[in-house]
């Protein structure tokens, strides 16, 4: 018998965790509108100091919910934050997509620079702040 299926030792942590489940649900929404905030605005420094808190507070509730997935029935201070927890998924979702665009955004614009003619069509601009023509339009104008 491990730590974990001995009621004396794992379920009274586990318990007091539980009650305090609906403050961690409630603490990870806030984190993720705090990432969402840094990541629309690309504040890098915000972004990367809270990752340890959201990482920590994902730990938690994992560990809980493979506990209270054991438990018949549930308990119904879970149940109660199932909504909150399948917001935060969503969330974490929205995070995840707005910073995969952010990336190719910059891979685009690195690859533009660097020349690489293999790069998807990045709109870069002139000197007026009009769309630059690419290279190969320049050609036909002159002639």
């Amino acid at each position: 018998m491990n730590a974990l299926t001995r009621p004396d030792v794992a379920a009274q942590p586990l318990e007091a965790a539980l009650m305090a489940a609906p403050e961690a649900v409630t603490r990870l929404a806030e984190i993720l509108a705090l990432e969402f905030a840094a990541l629309k605005t690309r504040d890098l420094a915000s972004f990367e100091s809270i990752q340890d808190e959201k990482n920590a507070v994902l730990q938690n509730l994992a560990a809980l919910a493979e506990w209270v997935a054991a438990q018949k029935p549930m308990p119904s201070v879970w149940q109660q934050q199932l909504n909150s927890l399948q917001q935060s998924k969503q969330d974490h979702l929205r995070n995840i997509q707005l910073l995969q665009r952010q990336l190719e955004a910059v891979k685009g614009t690195l690859q533009a620079l660097h020349g690489d003619s293999s790069a998807p069509a990045v709109d870069l601009y002139d000197r007026m702040g009009k769309i630059a023509r690419s290279p190969g339009a320049w050609g036909h104008q002159l002639a």
